[in-house]
């Protein structure tokens, strides 16, 4: 996702106005200790935390840029009327 959607202009463009925290798993010294807590069982996966760092929606697998802006699109909307989901 790294060359496909993360470098894709309109996913940078559109994530210039949230927080993303991108954690690898076998590399990063809390990695492993995330992926349990979350129970990640595979990669890529997408974690969408309320202001309190409970889940509230999940995306694995590959998903192109414009579909995962379309689907956290959904997600913030949702917030907005009322739904879960922090800016």
């Amino acid at each position: 996702m790294t060359r496909e959607v993360y470098s894709d202009k309109e996913f940078i463009e559109f994530s210039r106005s949230q927080i993303f925290v991108r954690v690898f798993q076998d590399t990063e010294s809390q990695g492993d200790r995330l992926a349990r807590k979350f129970r990640i069982e595979g990669t890529p996966t997408l974690i969408i935390l309320d202001p309190s760092g409970h889940e509230v929606d999940r995306i694995e697998g590959f998903t192109s840029a414009p579909d995962l802006i379309d689907m956290l699109k959904e997600d913030f909307e949702e917030y907005k009327h009322g739904g879960r989901i922090a800016l």
